[in-house]
């Protein structure tokens, strides 16, 4: 995939610099595109399909297809065969499950999707995590797995910190998701 040489071009490489690919430090060279230094250091599958979650790899190679779109420095949906390598660079394969809102459903849904191995994006519009639990100053009843005793602001430091312990989940606040239909109604 690295080509170095070429009848007509000429290649110039550019300095070896270091980046991640989901969380697994490796080396390229500096200008070279992503796909390119992520196939040299053996990483073929850059995402799967949707449906039948067969692994895919490089496909156009000039930035036509989805198959090599992933998440660069937080960012989704980059084209990585044309996109330039740089030093540090975080590049991460898409999330597979996206929960909406960090309330208490958010946050126990989330935790369960983590559980599984799934890689998890959690998107909520507020600075914090908890939803409405930060307002709950009262003693919850119930059950020991419901928090009994407990009040809500600390219920939510208890599952956002059980949250964070994951490193197969991304946490978006301050961040909100739009959804666009085929008959033209944005939610």
């Amino acid at each position: 995939m690295r080509t170095t040489e070429h009848p007509i071009l000429r290649y110039q490489k550019g300095p070896k610099v270091t980046f991640t690919c989901d969380g697994q430090e490796l080396e390229g060279y500096e200008g070279e595109p992503i796909a390119a230094a992520l196939h040299a250091a053996g990483i073929k599958t850059l995402s799967h399909s949707h449906v039948e979650n067969r692994p895919r790899g490089f496909f156009c190679a000039i930035g036509t297809c989805s198959s090599c779109l992933m998440t660069v420095d937080g960012v989704p949906n980059v084209r990585i065969c044309i996109e330039k390598l740089k030093a540090g660079m975080r590049v991460e394969t898409q999330p597979q499950i996206a929960i909406i809102g960090g309330g208490p459903a958010g946050l126990r849904a989330a935790i369960a999707a983590a559980q599984t191995g799934a890689k998890v994006i959690l998107l909520d519009n507020s600075d914090h995590l908890g939803g409405q639990l930060i307002k709950q100053t009262h003693m919850f009843f119930g059950s020991q797995q419901q928090f009994a005793g407990s009040r809500g602001i600390d219920i939510a430091t208890r599952l956002a910190t059980e949250l964070r312990q994951f490193r197969n989940v991304q946490i978006m606040l301050e961040t909100t998701a739009l959804g666009i239909y085929e008959d033209g109604v944005l939610l």
